[in-house]
């Protein structure tokens, strides 16, 4: 064997993991489904692309330019008096349209079917009975109103609509001339929408006729207008929609070409434009806003309040939009009178702003939706769950984006929608994969977590029964209200406080603060507790000695740890003696804050002290003893950083002036009160807030030498 020969299974240990990746075979499973889904082309995929393209109009409508477009509507207002109910009499059609014609618009588009002769033309009124005779010698005497019509319309180049009949009629139709066209690529009629048979209007009114086309276009599926045939099938004639031919009589061109592929309808060619098209030659027009065509009324039209000149080099829609003639079309940006699909598309067609969705792009769209599976598949990090999910956010922005980006840049209509959506299916299958192969390690973790948090509990347990019990309601604790709170950031904490009678007369109490929090800090506050206790035990009043016994030996002990590899540790601290019978008290400060001093009434103050550095910083320091003067009801609130240190949401400290006014708001109250008010209030500031630090808080109440037992609040 060679010795550059590999054994099977070795290579790149990135490319072994990427190939062993949890879940791989099962998203490549999903892949090819999605994949194979997406070339069959199911309909119910080819309407979720248009919605998504539905969307597109609506954040992006086509803005109404000054294209040659106007239509003449027979309203609701023109059906009033003196113009009458619809239908019109001919004769007043005719009226209708010569004025029109008067101001020699460019084409008339007449997107209405004279199929039946008309009931108020001379030739039928002869037949009224009773008629006197001489009314109706004169009857036969006058030309058809339908003939009328057709000369009316012979006043203007026009195209005439046609609609689309299952049979062909009963009576017999004038033949007509189909309007030449020229097929390259191949023959377009397979592709076609077909309409066997085609209902004309009457041959009187076809005579005067310049074009003709199919009044026709029907929605999609779930109703919606979005695509408008620009040519159909109709009784075996390839035959132009209303918009193009229109436009082709505008333009004097003779004929137009259609340009296919073995996909499909590729295309109509006119006036040296090329108007894309679905593969079945629907136009997709570029909505602007419903009713923004320029409409004039057909009853001001004929009431001569329209100068003829607004229609001149124009091209014209002649439709009926009354009450209970409505045409109304659902489109992508809402309901829209169908003459005004007509125009919509007519201006597209004016100003090249047909959307557009060629055999090219659809072809192209598996090749983009596999790319981004495989991105999905191979790229994103499991292991990193919301990483994962923020990438896959970022895929489908991607997909969107160029779908958006596609349609404002160049009106092409891409779907991104179905891409999107496969991608979040793909992503599911590896997701719930890497979390199943994680199980059996995320429960280890949680058996240790479990273990290591009952450790921590028992701690917790340990380090809340080193606080001090309430005192007892005994004559000699009377005179006094004290409460205390803690709460710790984590499970343990480095906070402390402290108060014990040390003799029937006099209360000691203190609050500490031992640096950082965690495990490292609770077991030095329990040091801390018993080195204190130790201290006040054996020198009581006599704080400084106190301070003094306690500052070195918790500055062994720090030196001690850092020794060992561990950080240097200290402690803020600020303790006092309460003479319960007088109300003196003596404090000393080891770099704690300076509590508040409460009293009814009065500002707050503070019981300021020179101090010293926190204990365990220096080895040696003579710390100083200060004494001040309670009267009966006076509050001390002792608290630790925890309170003026807290963050909200936003990284804002409570800051020690926020806690200045709020002690300022203070007009008596328990020791419980003060401290839940104080609590409160930063709970309210905090908010959601991840608490940073422990906080504690310590209240003790001077009630005087003879007051009554304090009760609960």
């Amino acid at each position: 064997m060679s010795s550059e020969a590999q054994p099977a299974g070795r290579g790149s240990p990135a490319l072994r993991a990427l190939l062993l990746r949890p879940g791989l075979i099962q998203a490549l499973v999903v892949v090819a489904a999605l994949l194979g889904l997406r070339l069959a082309d199911p309909q119910f995929l080819d309407e979720l692309a248009l919605k998504g393209f539905d969307l597109e109009q609506i954040v992006m409508p086509r803005p109404q330019t000054d294209t040659p477009v106007i239509i003449v509507a027979i309203d609701e207002a023109s059906l009033a008096p003196p113009w009458g109910q619809w239908p019109w009499p001919r004769t007043q059609m005719a009226a209708l349209v010569q004025k029109i014609a008067a101001g020699r618009p460019s084409g008339l588009g007449v997107d209405i079917i004279f199929a039946e002769p008309d009931r108020f033309s001379p030739e039928n009124l002869v037949n009224v009975p009773d008629l006197p005779p001489a009314v109706a010698t004169a009857l036969a005497t006058m030309p058809s109103s339908d003939a009328a019509l057709g000369a009316a319309f012979k006043s203007a180049p026009t195209v005439l609509g046609m609609g689309a009949v299952p049979e062909p009629p009963a009576a017999p139709q004038a033949r007509f001339a189909p309007t030449p066209l020229k097929a390259i690529g191949g023959d377009p009629k397979p592709f076609l929408e077909t309409f066997p048979a085609i209902l004309r209007s009457l041959p009187a009114i076809t005579a005067g006729e310049t074009g003709r086309a199919m009044l026709v276009g029907n929605p999609d599926p779930d109703g919606i207008q979005r695509r408008v045939p620009l040519i159909v099938l109709a009784g075996g004639n390839i035959v132009p929609g209303l918009a193009l031919e229109t436009l082709r009589v505008a333009t004097g061109e003779r004929g137009f070409t259609v340009v296919s592929s073995p996909l499909g309808v590729e295309g109509v060619g006119l006036a040296g434009a090329l108007f894309p098209t679905d593969g079945m030659a629907r136009a997709f027009p570029h909505f602007a806003r419903p009713q923004t065509t320029p409409t004039v009324s057909a009853g001001d039209v004929l009431a001569g309040a329209v100068d003829p000149a607004r229609f001149t080099g124009k091209a014209v829609l002649l439709g009926v939009t009354g009450l209970g003639l409505v045409d109304l079309k659902q489109t992508p940006l809402g309901l829209t009178q169908g003459i005004e699909v007509q125009a919509q598309l007519l201006q597209s067609l004016l100003s090249g702003e047909l959307l557009r969705r060629p055999a090219e792009v659809q072809r192209a769209e598996p090749a983009i939706l596999l790319a981004v599976l495989l991105v999905v598949v191979f790229l994103l990090p499991y292991r990193r769950p919301l990483m994962a999910l923020a990438l896959l956010g970022i895929v489908v922005v991607a997909c969107f984006g160029m779908e958006f980006a596609s349609f404002r840049a160049a009106r092409l209509l891409v779907d991104g929608i179905y891409p999107s959506l496969a991608a979040m299916l793909t992503f599911g299958v590896m997701l719930s994969a890497n979390l199943r192969a994680a199980q059996s390690a995320l429960e280890r973790e949680r058996d240790q977590r479990a273990r290591l948090e009952g450790e921590l509990s028992a701690a917790r347990a340990i380090q809340m029964g080193l606080l001090p019990r309430p005192l007892p309601r005994v004559p000699e604790t009377r005179s006094i209200d004290v409460h205390a709170l803690i709460e710790t950031a984590r499970m343990v904490g480095g906070d402390l406080y402290d108060f014990v009678m040390l003799d029937p007369r006099r209360l000691f109490f203190a609050i500490a603060d031992v640096s950082g929090k965690g495990v490292d800090a609770a077991l030095f506050m329990a040091m801390t507790k018993m080195v204190f206790g130790g201290a006040t035990v054996q020198h009581g009043q006599a704080l400084d000695r106190v301070f003094g016994d306690a500052n070195a030996k918790i500055s062994s002990a720090s030196d001690q740890t850092r020794a060992e590899g561990g950080r240097a540790m200290f402690v803020t601290v600020f303790a006092a003696v309460l003479e319960l019978d007088t109300g003196a008290i003596y404090y000393a400060s080891a770099g704690h804050d300076s509590p508040y001093l409460l009293r009814g009434g009065a500002t707050p103050l503070r019981l300021d002290t020179e101090g010293g550095p926190p204990l365990g910083t220096l080895d040696d320091f003579d710390f100083p003893v200060d004494s001040a003067k309670l009267q009966p009801g006076d509050v001390l609130l002792l608290y630790t950083d925890g309170v003026t240190e807290a963050k909200n949401e936003s990284g804002a400290f409570y800051t020690t002036g926020r806690l200045d006014a709020l002690m300022a708001s203070v007009r008596g109250g328990t020791a419980k009160s003060v401290v839940n008010l104080v609590r409160e209030d930063v709970r309210q500031f905090v908010g959601s807030a991840e608490q940073a630090d422990d906080i504690t808080l310590l209240a003790v109440r001077w009630l005087g030498p003879n007051a009554p037992p304090v009760t609960a609040p």
